[in-house]
């Protein structure tokens, strides 16, 4: 260190202000952004070919809907025929009547409503 000169010393301080605000002007500048024209139809060429998706509905919950009230129909049907009356009997067949009534309006609530 004795051997260099303080004049290096002063250029080499300077040289790295210089390369430090460089750097700092070329961080804080903001990139110019160009998209090419066809880029959208570039990309879109090397996309693998795909079969289109069926959107076609299904019914499987309404078709549920309608079995539980055709058997909750039947159920409600055959205990107002049974010739016992039981206490337990009245309390299925009122809680099936609720059922039925509550499934019925359900289903014609959400069919007029979509």
């Amino acid at each position: 260190m004795s051997d260099e000169s303080m004049n290096s010393k002063l250029v080499n301080k300077a040289a790295d202000d210089e390369l430090d605000l460089r750097i700092f002007r070329a961080l804080e500048a903001a990139p110019s952004i160009e998209i090419p024209a066809d880029f959208v139809a570039r990309v879109a060429r090397r996309l693998p070919a795909r079969r289109p998706v069926s959107l076609t509905p299904t019914y499987y919950g309404r078709n549920a809907v309608f079995l539980g009230m055709i058997l909750t129909l039947v159920v409600l049907i055959a205990l107002s025929l049974s010739n016992s009356r039981h206490a337990t009997f009245g309390l299925a067949e009122s809680l099936l009547l609720t059922q039925f009534i509550v499934l019925t309006v359900w289903l014609s609530v959400r069919r007029y409503s979509v």
